[in-house]
């Protein structure tokens, strides 16, 4: 007799009856450190340490980052899982377990990165539990990435080959809908623009000097016509970072900082390639120099719908999680002063159109929409250019409260107390299902892996970072 889900379901249900608070144990405690990009060195610590402790093979500061790390463990000749884990902390949002405001001036955990990375653990850890049990050889791979706010680390771990050789990515999210999502993202350009001009008295020699200043703000008018002109899913946005000393002197340096998106690469790379024109343009106006300087980049996700159909039929199997009385108190209190209207809103970008969710704080349900007719989603994340590796579906799970902002105090609160560990082992259980479908149901990898091939031969990969381009540079 072949391998039942019903004997993984019960061995992967035990491990997390055993081992729930452990993990919910290490998500708060990473949550208590809260460190912010490329300095997430105690977290990643305590991920490596527990997998070392779990007889996997870590090699440490991978991609040349040195909160980058791959945990490995194998039993023998089969396909590899990939899983995805993040930890880093967002400026400015620590808070109190409170149901009002009470920052504590620190970083904070507003996008819930402290349960994603221990989640993705606990599916590696309960994955080689059932994998032994069961004798179903293969290998588990889990990629701590640090930086997805801003550092795009994963793209740079892509560019140095550490994600070759792998057979299929399961990836999770925090969320404040339960769903899996075949919508890709946008491609993403995080780019800098240095002027150069020369100084003077700016009321006695005006005349000989040249202000990189005001290139900067001629380029971001000639910027602003171009959006006339783009996509209506593109997006460009921009901030001055170095506007000069004082107003007196004639700014010789200026820099303008860019975010610019597009549904995909190439549509971003289009308007990169005109914003570079205005560059230059702007620069030949008024007699200043410009250098280019892309700091990160990221490409739009390749989500497999082989694979997020299966992942979609384990959350069913799994149950979302229930949430006590107390736990939807606690919810309606953070949602104050968000309007009804504000859920339902946020809810349709999940493609959830039930307004009866709406008058609700907490999702307990699991959406069936797999946003297949969406033609984009508006975001964006280095995890996209990790799909463009090998067949990937990605689960967003319910840990925060409807119609919090994304980056909010509100949800860096659930991040660290029950309502966010309850959506963290509901993840973990769901990936461990959905990863021994793959390992014991070879027809399913086979179908994931034809509709992947059947993409790249149409659209394929290319690195959106310059080769000379170094992690964490600003």
């Amino acid at each position: 007799m072949g391998i039942t889900t019903e004997s993984y379901k019960e061995i992967i249900t035990k491990w997390f009856e055993e081992n729930e608070s452990k993990m919910t144990d290490l998500s708060d405690r990473i949550w208590e450190y809260a460190e912010t990009l490329f300095q997430e060195f105690q977290s990643a610590a305590l991920l490596e340490d527990v997998f070392e402790q779990n007889g996997f093979t870590v090699t440490k500061g991978v991609a040349g980052i040195q909160t980058a790390f791959v945990s490995e463990w194998s039993n023998g000749p089969g396909p590899v899982i990939a899983l995805i884990g993040e930890y880093d902390a967002l400026p400015g949002l620590g808070h109190k377990i409170s149901d009002k405001k009470e920052p504590t001036g620190k970083a904070g955990h507003g996008c819930a990165h402290n349960l994603l990375g221990v989640g993705s653990l606990s599916t590696a850890l309960c994955l080689k539990q059932a994998m032994t049990e069961l004798h179903v050889t293969g290998t588990v791979k889990y990629f701590g990435c640090p930086a997805e706010e801003g550092g795009a680390a994963k793209v740079f771990m892509v560019r140095d080959h550490v994600f070759d050789g792998i057979d299929a990515i399961i990836r999770w999210h925090p969320q404040n809908i339960s769903y899996v999502s075949v919508s890709p993202c946008l491609t993403h350009y995080s780019v800098k623009y240095i002027f150069h001009g020369k100084a003077a008295h700016a009321a006695v020699s005006p005349d000989a000097g040249r202000s990189a200043l005001d290139a900067a703000i001629l380029m971001d008018v000639a910027v602003n016509y171009l959006r006339e002109h783009v996509s209506s899913d593109a997006r460009i946005h921009s901030v001055i970072s170095n506007g000069g000393t004082v107003p007196n002197i004639v700014p010789d340096y200026a820099e303008i900082w860019y975010g610019v998106r597009g549904q995909k690469k190439a549509d971003a790379d289009e308007i990169f390639e005109r914003m570079k024109k205005i560059a230059y343009g702007m620069a030949m106006a008024t007699e200043t120099t410009v250098d280019i300087k892309v700091l990160s980049a990221s490409s739009s996700t390749l989500p497999n719908k082989v694979l997020s159909k299966v992942a979609l039929k384990n959350m069913h199997e799994i149950g979302a999680p229930v949430f006590t009385e107390q736990e939807k108190l606690f919810a309606k209190k953070l949602n104050e002063g968000i309007s009804t209207a504000a859920k339902a809103k946020s809810m349709v970008v999940h493609g959830v159109t039930d307004p009866k969710l709406a008058e609700l704080d907490l999702h307990e349900g699991i959406s069936d929409n797999l946003l297949e007719n969406v033609k984009v989603s508006p975001y964006s994340t280095d995890s996209g250019d990790v799909s463009w590796m090998a067949p990937m579906c990605q689960l967003f799970i319910a840990a925060q409260t409807i119609g919090s902002p994304n980056h909010s105090w509100q949800q860096a609160v659930c991040a660290g107390m029950s309502i966010g560990h309850k959506g963290m082992i509901f993840a973990g259980k769901a990936m461990t299902m959905t990863a021994m479908d793959v390992l014991t149901h070879p027809e399913i990898l086979a179908e994931a892996k034809k509709e992947f091939d059947e993409t790249i031969r149409v659209y394929p990969y290319t690195c959106p970072l310059p080769q000379d381009a170094v992690p964490g540079e600003t």
